[in-house]
């Protein structure tokens, strides 16, 4: 058997359960399976693709029993405890960096843990996951009146994340003014009437900071925790100006529009090994 193990927040866990769907695509779905047993992380959202999506994990997922067989890699308390006193055992654990791409499809009883946040990771199944990252229909007055003014203009979403980076700048840097800058003036050259909706959980830092060739609208209804409706509201805007998230990164992904433009910051390299080959890399200076 192998077993992914869920974590992290929505976009990571987006990566992971799409690569757990190529995962069964090439071994079969009796012989892959998530780990979310030892899911820990309170930060963000926690777990809640299953909660923002139709998407049933338990039917997907191994018991500790199991899990344990493989790897014991859980973080609660309890979980620590168990593992000081019996030793650490990772009978068959790997790390996705360990792993030569090519190598996945000849996997057989192993334990997994990664990322997998590039789109050659879910190739053979990406319009499987189109459908399985169907936003709920659980819109607000607001909301709606919001998303009725996106489809309704040329808008680009233009996604800030400052909150929790600022405590790790060298390894999530966040994108500058410039940055913003750049990106408006190659969408402005390429269309007309924009309208510039921003996304942000530093909101203030943005009405201070950045300025815009046109029309403006900050998003600002969403609470923390239905920051999945900013992922939806960003979807569903014509193009899409990232930050270095993968929060980002879906949202673009996710955007139907056959004629997009989507432009990223150059730091997402520090992270992506590789973007789509339509999407507009920008410098930050």
């Amino acid at each position: 058997m192998i077993i992914i193990r869920l974590r992290s927040g929505l976009g990571n866990q987006m990566f992971q359960y799409a690569f757990f769907r190529q995962m069964q695509y090439w071994h079969g779905a009796a012989n892959v399976k998530l780990d979310i047993s030892t899911y820990h992380w309170n930060v963000h959202n926690g777990r809640e693709i299953d909660r923002v999506f139709n998407i049933d994990l338990q039917k997907d997922s191994v018991p500790p029993s199991v899990s344990l067989k493989y790897a014991d890699v859980g973080y609660r308390l309890h979980q620590r405890l168990l593992r000081r006193l019996r030793g650490i055992r990772h009978h068959a654990y790997q790390y996705w960096k360990d792993i030569d791409p090519d190598d996945y499809k000849s996997l057989k009883d192993v334990y997994l843990e990664g990322f997998w946040n590039e789109e050659k990771y879910f190739r053979d199944v990406q319009e499987e996951i189109r459908q399985a990252y169907t936003f709920k229909d659980e819109l607000n007055v607001q909301e709606k009146e919001m998303l009725h003014l996106i489809l309704g203009t040329e808008s680009v979403a233009v996604h800030v994340r400052r909150g929790d980076y600022k405590k790790f700048p060298k390894a999530f840097p966040m994108c500058p003014p410039s940055y913003y800058e750049e990106a408006q003036k190659i969408l402005t050259a390429k269309k007309n009437n924009l309208v510039f909706f921003v996304f942000s959980d530093d909101m203030g830092w943005c009405k201070k900071s950045l300025s815009f060739p046109g029309r403006v609208v900050f998003v600002e209804n969403n609470k923390p925790e239905n920051a999945w409706k900013d992922m939806m509201l960003m979807s569903r805007c014509r193009h899409n100006i990232m930050a270095n998230s993968t929060f980002s990164w879906w949202a673009a992904w996710l955007n139907n529009n056959p004629d997009k433009t989507v432009i990223y910051p150059e730091s997402v390299f520090l992270t992506y090994g590789s973007m789509p080959s339509d999407w507009i890399c920008v410098p930050e200076i």
